[in-house]
């Protein structure tokens, strides 16, 4: 939640800082690294190296374990250095691809290219990073995979502010604080792989047995995440040609759909998996399916109430976090547009990374690989479809509706696989949250216009109550009558505040 929530504050500096043609332009050169990051920390570490390396560790000796784990990360190392290197030499012919502009080059162009140069060595520190994120999750050591992202944002805020005098183009300072904010991630995990004993050395040793195992399963799941990474950026193609500042309205949309999805959704199913690997690796699939069950309940148990509460408070919420400054109230409509049609999808999202991380951790890779190419193709066609008379929510639906296709053919060929999942108990509890949370979004809605009628919007007090009086109210109704109705994902939470208090 830290960490989300600064990536919110890092996000208002930039829509404060920046007018709309240099925040289009830095999200287009941050888009490739991001994407890697997402590809590497969210995916392609998660099912290639933490199967492999659970593996190791259950059948074999800790010093076997900690060889596979130093091959990896002296090829990853090599790997993504050539990577970023291309990068920097390529990066006009990548920026013009992203963009679709092929002519003569314009003042935003230019910066685009620029930036791209400054920010693509970032790879190989996330890259990094990511393999010592999983390194620690398969010694089930979750706290820096959690927090380090907060120090990307926090360097990214730091560097904003405090070294724009030291460049031509103050958003190069920004640009700094994401390869400050790398090596910070890296820096942090040092000390926790410490304390697990873990002897952080690279080795280089191309045909370990074990490394090609890894390689065999990262990457069709490394390709699996591009074809989801490519709906972005084909989002932030179409996003340019609709005109100056559909790009950063999009980006912006999106990253508030990613605070309930990443610290919950894909917290959930970082969780899981290991344990749903080690289930997998003694043929207990029951309990797999167990462990699966109960992830699939507790992202809809989140996704869905704050599908509501995004839908309901989309306007409020951009207005509080990103109104002032170069961001004005047409860039606020524009937002909030895009944000109705990608809340409309967050249960989606979360819950095919969940069934796609239960086929990670039974090693089959190719598969969601295949599921999501269908995505991916369809996220294409509703892109067309919608983004005439939509605009960029059109694209934002797009990305909705093809991520519940996503998740629907991930579900019956995972049934197929290991047999029913519950989808009776994941039904029944799925309809009473769906109850629950439009009651609270009359709640919600019916507090939205009374603050507003009483408080106004126009000055910082107003918006802030016009926002936290709601949604406190709205959580408190939720949580509560879920505990009446003895929902087992409340009362799981529940369950988990009492310990952390007790333990305080």
């Amino acid at each position: 939640m830290l960490s989300r929530v600064l990536g919110l504050a890092r996000d208002m500096v930039i829509a404060h800082l920046y007018p709309k043609v240099v925040s289009d332009a830095f999200f287009v050169a941050f888009r490739l690294p991001n994407m890697l990051r997402e590809m590497l920390a969210e995916g392609a570490m998660n099912a290639g190296f933490i199967p492999v390396y659970s593996d190791y560790l259950t059948t074999r000796t800790r010093k076997q374990a900690d060889e596979l784990a130093a091959v990896t990360i002296g090829a990853m190392a090599a790997f993504l250095t050539v990577v970023s290197a291309l990068g920097v030499i390529f990066a006009p012919a990548i920026v013009r691809f992203i963009t679709l502009e092929f002519g003569p080059p314009s003042d935003k162009l230019l910066l685009a290219i620029h930036l791209t140069r400054v920010l693509f060595p970032y790879i190989l520190l996330i890259g990094i990073a990511s393999l010592l994120m999983a390194v620690l999750n398969s010694l089930n050591q979750f706290f820096p995979s959690a927090y380090a992202p907060a120090l990307l944002n926090l360097s990214m805020i730091g560097c904003a502010y405090t070294l724009s005098g030291f460049f031509e183009d103050p958003i190069f300072a920004l640009a700094v604080g994401v390869l400050v904010g790398g090596a910070l991630q890296i820096l942090l995990q040092i000390p926790f792989l410490g304390k697990k004993h873990f002897p952080l050395r690279i080795a280089w040793n191309i045909r370990h047995p074990g490394l090609s195992r890894i390689f065999l399963l990262l990457l069709p799941t490394f390709f699996g995440q591009a074809v989801r990474e490519v709906n972005i950026i084909v989002d932030t193609m179409l996003a340019w040609y609709l005109g100056v500042g559909m790009v950063s309205a999009l980006y912006y949309a999106y990253r508030l759909i990613h605070l309930p999805l990443a610290v919950f959704g894909l917290s959930i199913a970082t969780a899981i998996l290991p344990a749903m690997s080690r289930h997998s690796s003694a043929g207990k699939i029951d309990k797999l399916k167990d462990t699966l069950s109960l992830g699939l309940r507790s992202v809809f148990f989140v996704m869905v109430p704050a599908t509501v509460g995004l839908i309901v408070l989309r306007t409020p919420i951009i207005r509080l976090l990103f109104e002032h400054g170069s961001f004005d109230s047409t860039a606020t409509e524009n937002t909030a547009f895009a944000l109705l049609f990608y809340s409309l999808g967050l249960f989606a999202f979360a819950g095919a990374k969940v069934l796609a991380f239960a086929f990670y951790a039974m090693k089959e890779t190719r598969l969601p690989v295949i599921v999501a190419t269908v995505a991916m193709v369809s996220n294409v066609i509703f892109n067309v479809i919608l983004m005439i008379p939509l605009k960029q929510g059109g694209l934002a639906l797009a990305s909705s509706l093809s991520s519940t296709i996503n998740m629907v053919v991930l579900w019956v060929y995972l049934e197929k696989r290991i047999g029913a999942i519950g989808l009776r108990t994941i039904a029944v509890a799925t309809g009473k949250i769906c109850g629950l949370s439009l009651m609270m979004g009359v709640c919600v809605y019916a507090l939205a216009a009374l603050c507003a009628r009483l408080t106004g919007t126009e000055t910082l007090w107003g918006r802030i109550l016009h926002v936290f009086i709601p949604l406190s109210a709205g959580t408190v109704l939720y949580i509560g009558a879920a505990l009446v109705l003895r929902l087992e994902e409340a009362a799981q939470l529940l369950s988990l505040w009492t310990r952390r208090r007790s333990t305080s």
